[in-house]
Parts: structure tokens; sequence; C-alpha cells
């Protein structure tokens, strides 16, 4: 079985994709004779755009690490400047993509760059083809591709081009969206599998009947059909993730920053806010063994130094072992990321460990200053260990990253001025700041309780549309109910503006505040001490 990967734009320029590099060994290894190549065709419109840029070889030396000094905050913002020219074309493909997704008149930029595209994905004559989707942005990209393969394999094509090529699309996206709206809207899908892909991705290559494939959502007979559930797989005996397959050397860092994942889905799993789970098949982790082989295995392979943790959340025990490994192993020169919960087990003997093993820095789910609301949304956290963890970290020379979501139900003056001060009392000991505003998101506590908590659901939110169709995704909109029982805009909006303000107060934001994640971790590189 030949089978394609690909991971479309528009992502970010710095990341890897994780979910390609682990599916493509497991086919393989599971099925006989299964040939899987992958392509990033995310970073190659990112290259692509930079070379039609005047300017553009000036980013990707400075990018790369041929010229200029990374590190340097007013060289990193010079360059910056070309970036942000670069989002903005990317945008423009994206408004294009979606046109041509829905077969309007577009651009011939992006017919041109479809064409391409698709003949590059068809040229190993692939009896599948799947698609990554991790991100919203990257919807309009898939369905435009697909459009642009079916183009190409009708029955009527060039000698030479495959005629039996089926077009898939998996990934988390999926599970945040309306998977029936987008095969009705897009009939050159042929299939969405929702939740983990291993299973469905073994049988396809199998040549399994698409009734029998786990987690597919497809067409028979003229009629959408859901099949059963995946299983839950374990994580014990997968194969590592395969970077070799990808254009490591062209990713915008100037050193290998390597997604590792240690577990899927949320050990907590309770926050009444979050969706994130909703693509996993509950909580499962790797031996630490296996987990710290991998990175090692990276050092080794790929000169990798820089290691970014996609986990939902790592248990702190789990980190103890981690660490432990790492530093047993003498694999003291490497640097990683993760996201982080502060609770009351946050010692100062924990963290200092964390930070001997190469932990550079933490985004922390803080979410509000107010107790009132952390316990609503169900957090499990208390404001006075967000404090303390917050100073013993740094103190560790652990950077903080503190992530806010302002606008949460219920949310009152009082709860804003409470979560405003505790930002003040934490902001010696962060070094960036990510504020959000409360999103309802289908399926949620939140929403199947929408009435307790005073919230009118008005629909949900149109990511695109093809063929006169909507293409909703699992994001709510909503308003919220007065005392007056009058509908209000929601509280997100004000309060957010209300922490724009309050921030200038506290002092310029940071460049660490300013850089993509894999960069944020390059810059704090062996250069924290502790306290």
């Amino acid at each position: 079985m030949r089978v394609v990967l690909i991971f479309p734009p528009r992502a970010s320029a710095t990341y890897m994709p994780l979910g390609i590099a682990s599916l493509a060994p497991y086919m393989e290894q599971t099925v006989p004779n299964t040939s899987v190549q992958i392509l990033d065709l995310n970073i190659e419109t990112w290259l692509m755009l930079a070379c039609e840029d005047p300017e553009g070889q000036v980013l990707l030396d400075f990018l790369h690490g041929r010229t200029g000094n990374f590190k340097d905050k007013g060289q990193t913002l010079f360059h910056k400047v070309i970036w942000d020219r670069l989002r903005k074309k990317m945008e423009y493909l994206h408004t294009q993509a979606l046109n041509y997704a829905g077969a309007l008149e577009t651009d011939p930029i992006i017919e041109s760059m479809m064409q391409a595209q698709a003949r590059h994905i068809l040229m190993s004559d692939p009896e599948w083809v799947g698609y990554s989707v991790l991100f919203p942005e990257q919807v309009a990209f898939a369905a435009a591709l697909a459009r642009a393969i079916k183009k190409i394999c009708r029955p009527n094509a060039q000698p030479g081009a495959t005629r039996h090529c089926r077009v898939v699309m998996g990934g988390a996206m999926m599970s945040a969206m309306s998977v029936r709206g987008f095969l009705n809207a897009c009939p050159y899908i042929d299939g969405i599998v929702c939740g983990e892909g291993e299973f469905a991705a073994a049988a396809l290559c199998r040549g399994s009947d698409w009734v029998a494939i786990p987690g597919l959502i497809h067409r028979m007979n003229g009629v959408i059909v859901s099949n059963h559930k995946t299983q839950t797989l374990s994580l014990k005996s997968l194969p590592a993730p395969d970077f070799s397959r990808l254009p490591t050397d062209l990713y915008f860092n100037p050193v290998p920053v390597v997604p590792v994942l240690f577990s899927r889905g949320c050990s907590w799993r309770k926050c009444r806010f979050c969706a994130h789970n909703f693509s996993f098949s509950g909580y499962r982790r790797k031996p630490v063994q296996v987990f710290v082989d991998e990175i090692e295995q990276y050092r080794t392979t790929m000169k990798a130094r820089h290691f970014y943790s996609a986990d939902e959340y790592i248990l702190p025990d789990d980190m103890d072992a981690i660490a432990s490994e790492i530093i047993r192993r003498g694999l003291d020169d490497i640097n990683y990321h993760v996201l982080g919960k502060p609770t009351h087990d946050h010692s100062p003997d924990r963290m200092s460990l964390w930070a001997s093993a190469g932990c550079r820095w933490i985004a922390w789910g803080i979410e509000s200053g107010s107790q009132r609301l952390l316990d609503l949304i169900n957090k499990g956290t208390q404001v006075t260990d967000i404090e303390r963890t917050m100073e013993i970290s740094f103190n560790a020379g652990i950077s903080n990253l503190a992530m806010m979501i302002f606008g949460l139900p219920t949310s009152t003056e009082q709860d804003l001025q409470q979560t405003l001060n505790v930002m003040d009392r934490i902001y010696p000991f962060v070094d960036a700041i990510s504020a959000s505003v409360f999103v309802l998101f289908k399926g949620t506590h939140f929403a199947k309780n929408a009435k307790k908590y005073n919230l009118h659901i008005l629909e949900e939110k149109e990511l695109m549309s093809a063929g006169g169709m909507p293409v909703f995704s699992n994001r709510l909109k909503f308003q919220e109910v007065g005392q007056n029982g009058a509908l209000r805009t929601p509280q997100g909006t004000l309060e957010l503006a209300a922490w724009i303000r309050h921030r200038k107060w506290l002092g310029n934001p940071p460049l660490l505040e300013k850089l993509p994640s894999e960069h944020y971790l390059i810059h704090l590189s062996k250069t924290r001490q502790p306290a």
C-alpha cells in the first residue's frame, strides 16, 4: 500500500509536525509492505513566500543561524518585520484557499499553488492520502488541496496519474468541528477519522472495507455513516516518531527543536471549559525509560538539544522520574519545555531537580486569580499555591509563562480585580503572559449547562463554506444574561481590554512574549541561573 501523509498550511513555520512523524513508522511497522511518504506542505509554503519576498533570504539566513546573533533582541525585532510581512501573505493565501475549496473565483496564484502541491503529493502514485489537521487555520488549505487532488484524479486524468486515490482527513481539529457538515460541503473528501488515528490508518493500509475502519466517518450509498469508535491504544510499544523524513534543517529555527510526547490526554480531565481531550481515548503515558530513549535518540541522530513537550500536562511525579532519568544518563546539555499546573506539590527541591535536568520554561495554566472562579471551572488549584509556585520556579532558574483566561462564566468586577492583584504579585516571577478570552465549546460542561451559568447560546461558529454549504466548528457564539435578564456582550472582551491597560502599567511586554514557543526555548537555553 502506497500512502502519503500531509501536514497542510497554515501552522507556525517553527513547528515540526509530530502527528505525521508518529503515524508513518507505526503504519509501516504494523502493516507489512506499506510505504509511507510524509510531506510538510506548511513549511514548503512558508519557504515559497520567503523566496518571493525581496528580503526573504535575509530572514532565512538569520532564522537558520547563518547570520547575526539569534538571541539579540534588536536583531530579532528587525527580522520580525520581514516575517510579519510573510504572515500577511499567508493570510491572503488562506482567504484564497477558502474560495478555491468552495469553487469560487480565486487569484491565479492559489490555483497554481494547489495544482503544484497536488502533483507533488501524487508523484508517488499513492492509493490514499491522509491529512493531519491540528488547527482551524489548516481546514481551508486541507479542503483546497483535496479538491485539487480530485481534479487531477478524475477518469480523464493525464496518463500516469493515479485514478483511485482516496482522501482522508484526521487530526485534532476533526474532533473540534462538524465533520458531517465538512463531508457534505466537500464531496472531494472521502472520509474523516475522528479521535486517535493509528488503528484507522492501519486498517486503511490493509485495504479493509471502509465500514470496518474504526473512527471513520464516510459516505455509503450516498449517506454519511459513522463507524464504531476506535479502541484505546497503548503507548508502550509505539515506535518513536521519525523526523528524518522531514526537512528538519528548513524550519524557521537556528537549531532543531523537536516536539516530544510522553502522554496522551490529561490526567486531570476535569476543567469545565476544556475541549482538548475530545480527540483522545483517555489518559495514558509512555514508560519513562522509553520516553527518555526517544530524547536520547534525537540527541544522537539529529544533534537535537531542544525539546518541546506536546503533552496536555505531565504529572509532577512523572516529571521527577523523567528528570532523574535524564540526569542519570548524563543528558545534561538538553533544554526542554512543558505545560504545568501550579499546585501545592511544587517544592523547591522538585523544581531544582527539573531545572538541573534541562527544564528551561513552563507554561502554567493559571487561568484566573479569583479563587471563586478557579473553583467554578474546577481547575483544582489554589491562588496561594499559584503565587508560591511561580516564585519557587523562578528561584530554581525556570522561566514562567502565565496563561490567563478572561471573561470566565459569571465573572464580576471583583473577580477581575482579584486577578489583576494576583498578576501584580507574581509579575516579578514571570517572563511572559498569555491572555485569552473565554471560549465556549460544544460538549463542555459549560455548554451543556449554559442556562445555569447565564449563557445564552446563539449558534456555532462558521469555519468555511463550500458549494453554498456552511461548515461549523464546535466553538459556540453566545451572549451573557445580565441581572435584569437582558442579553449582553460577553465579559471577556471588556476584561481583556482592562488587562491590556493594566499590562501597560506593569511594564512593556518582554521579547519572550512576542516569540513562538520554539524560539522562546532557544532564547532561554542555558542562560538563566537559579536566583
